[in-house]
């Protein structure tokens, strides 16, 4: 059985809509309206095409299924892998280092007998064009359905970089742990973006995260940070009104002893929590202690590795009242 597009639409996770593209289906995490907020900056555009936090997720008696399509770069990193989860074990890992050298992906995988939950995480910095889901003698393929809905505002870590296995960024890792569907809307190099927070989804989630600042304290001054923030809070809980939210102040990174136009690293988080703590539905989680302080859990200083993403996931669920 070959699945169309209305099927994979409905086993898709993290994604506003799946529509159909030069014949494949693609996945998109931003409405029209949030993708043109960031039509004034290319590499941001280019970014809001990337599949972070999408996946396919279902149950079924199928003896295997098979998945094939292409990937573009929608983001500066060149390596692109999928993660397929067979009752909650990974079973493969596949992909490529470089979608230069090879943009198209094709794997089977073989299913245990009887009824199977299936989860298929897509690669989070790139676009995939998905131009054929197959499943072998299946006659049940229905969703799996969760319990919660999470929205994550935030920049390139949010985004999931650098995880190369993208089952193990730290928005599915938390949105795994909370049985929920996440729609991730980060970008890489993203700041506090009030117009982005003034436009919600069509569905209302049970929980928000926002991880932004890291940026903004590298390169805003002072009291563009502070306007930037204030506003995007107050935005948010305008367009989510009541929505418990966790505002996450910037993780360590390795030059944090520098002082910027904003401040020390200190102050810019400061501004973080003077924003945020106007609002009684958001609870400040201090990045300082998310991420342990040291190179061997980041690829470059800054942005975590597989490795310190887990991490980071399990000290923010210690933080969630949930």
């Amino acid at each position: 059985m070959e699945a169309d597009l209305e099927l994979i639409g409905k086993i898709t996770r993290g994604a506003v809509k799946v529509v159909e593209e030069n014949g494949a289906a693609v996945f998109r995490r931003f409405t029209d309206e949030q993708r043109d907020v960031y039509v004034a900056n290319a590499d941001h555009l280019l970014r809001t095409k990337a599949n972070a936090g999408i996946r396919l997720e279902f149950a079924t008696d199928a003896k295997s299924f098979g998945i094939s399509g292409r990937v573009e770069a929608a983001s500066s990193r060149k390596f692109c892998f999928f993660d397929v989860y067979v009752n909650g074990a990974l079973v493969r890992h596949v992909g490529t280092h470089s979608m230069a050298e090879e943009s198209e992906f094709g794997f089977e995988v073989k299913l245990p007998e009887g009824e199977n939950r299936v989860a298929v995480y897509l690669p989070g910095l790139s676009k995939v064009f998905l131009t054929e889901l197959k499943f072998n003698g299946a006659k049940k393929i229905v969703p799996v359905e969760k319990s919660r809905r999470l929205i994550c505002y935030g920049d390139s870590i949010t985004q999931g970089y650098d995880a190369h296995y993208p089952s193990l960024a730290y928005t599915n890792l938390i949105t795994d742990a909370l049985d929920a569907e996440s729609v991730n809307k980060a970008i890489g190099g993203d700041r506090f973006n009030p117009p982005l927070a003034a436009l919600p989804d069509a569905v209302k989630p049970d929980l928000i995260t926002v991880a932004y600042g890291t940026n903004d304290w590298s390169h805003a001054g002072h009291e563009e940070m502070r306007d930037n923030a204030e506003f995007f809070f107050r935005n948010l809980t305008t367009s989510y009104p009541g929505v418990p939210v966790y505002a996450m102040l910037p993780l360590w990174r390795h030059d944090w002893m520098r002082v910027t136009d904003v401040g020390t690293f200190a102050e810019g988080a400061q501004i973080i929590r003077a924003a945020a703590g106007k609002y009684r539905n958001i609870k400040v989680i201090d990045g300082w202690e998310l991420l342990p302080h040291l190179e061997e859990c980041v690829s470059d200083g800054l942005h975590p590795n597989d490795f310190g993403f887990q991490f980071v996931a399990r000290n923010i669920l210690r933080h969630m009242e949930i």
